[in-house]
């Protein structure tokens, strides 16, 4: 049956439409993958691939450089206490700028100026599950994104795994800004709480599907204090280059080294960049690469 029209002006006074050109974002158009299993499953892929390489549970608490190399010093998280430290001719740091400006590092004051000057954004995502898929079996959603005026933002739907039996889970919230903020403050059991009180005003079923919940808030993850660099432009044109180049036998890479911040493809060509600039560096100090 046809439904009633929603009103002219309770379009225009929505907000939808600061929500509807994000589609037309350099960042955010074309096909968008996710790996089956879950983000998760690339870095799986690597530490495969890399077995043995890795060293695990290893926090870095120093980085010395000198004329022939670099000691990183570190501590195994399991048995803290007991210094320990490793030995190499470069450096490729891909330590987030919010933890690395904590670790003492003997690299030029242009670097340590950058690494000092960018902050990082505030974020918190809360995944709710339900004991059935009721947005595909009550309202016939199938992936996309609900826009709320909401301290939570967003509500986003499973893009796969359509009408499987059992239990469902939801993006209960992507939080930004000074929500974020204010929600990073709170219990992770006050987070799901108010991301279910938000979201039933949207779906009446929370009430009686909701089955648990889970959040994360990125400035409360001790090893990224936040969830990516804040540049702007003017602090791009004060610090970006000094943060991107080779300093002694030290080079910089990740999402914050490059004009894709908070993307998993600014980290992967940041990580390019600096590679094949420190191997150049390499060849034409003679030293091992």
């Amino acid at each position: 049956m046809p439904s009633e029209p929603v009103g002219l002006s309770d379009l225009l006074g929505s907000g939808l439409w600061g929500s509807l050109p994000l589609g037309e974002l350099f960042d955010m158009q074309g096909t968008m993958l996710q790996p089956v299993g879950g983000m998760d499953r690339i870095a799986v892929a690597f530490a495969r691939e890399l077995e043995g390489l890795i060293r695990y549970r290893s926090k870095v608490t120093a980085i010395e450089q000198d004329g022939s190399g670099v000691r990183v010093a570190y501590e195994d998280t399991a048995q803290p206490g007991q210094a320990l430290t490793a030995r190499a001719d470069w450096c490729v740091c891909t330590i987030p700028l919010s933890i690395l400006s904590q670790v003492p590092m003997n690299v030029g004051r242009p670097m340590a100026d950058a690494i000092a000057a960018l902050p990082y954004a505030s974020s918190v995502k809360i995944g709710l599950q339900f004991k059935r898929r009721f947005w595909e079996q009550d309202e016939h959603i199938y992936g996309g994104i609900s826009y709320t005026d909401q301290p939570i933002g967003t509500i986003s739907y499973p893009s796969h795994g359509y009408h499987a039996p059992g239990k469902g889970v939801l993006l209960g919230g992507y939080v930004w800004g000074t929500e974020a903020m204010r929600f990073t403050s709170m219990s992770p059991a006050q987070r799901v709480q108010a991301a279910v009180e938000q979201g039933r005003r949207i779906h009446p079923q929370y009430d009686t599907e909701f089955d648990s919940g889970v959040s994360v808030a990125w400035h409360r993850s001790p090893f990224t204090m936040g969830c990516f660099g804040l540049w702007t432009e003017a602090l791009r044109e004060k610090h970006y280059d000094n943060l991107c180049a080779v300093d002694g036998r030290i080079v910089l890479a990740g999402e914050h080294a490059s004009y894709m911040p908070a993307w998993q493809e600014g980290a992967v060509l940041s990580a390019l960049d600096a590679i094949g600039r420190l191997h150049q560096r390499a060849l034409s100090t003679g030293g091992a690469s």
